[in-house]
């Protein structure tokens, strides 16, 4: 009998900028703006790895419903 598993997949994308500032901390707070203002999009090119972690048994709660599921062939979600 199967069961179905919570796992978490992490993407890990980087992309070296370069800031103009008078300070460490100036160039930090620089570029932490300009991300959040989408002036730095990271895509596919910029992809540096991916890691899987198994968090254990799907238990049915509220909060997993939203969760994707890996379908069987046939387009049925596995059991």
């Amino acid at each position: 009998m199967t069961k179905e598993y919570k796992v978490l997949i992490t993407e890990t994308l980087q992309k070296t900028v370069i800031v103009e500032a008078e300070t460490e901390t100036e160039a930090h707070k620089r570029a932490s703006d300009a991300w959040k203002n989408a002036e730095y999009l990271l895509d596919e090119k910029n992809f540096q790895g991916v890691e899987f972690h198994v968090l254990g048994e799907a238990d049915g709660d509220d909060g997993e419903k939203d969760l994707d599921r890996i379908e069987r062939k046939g387009g049925e979600p596995c059991e």
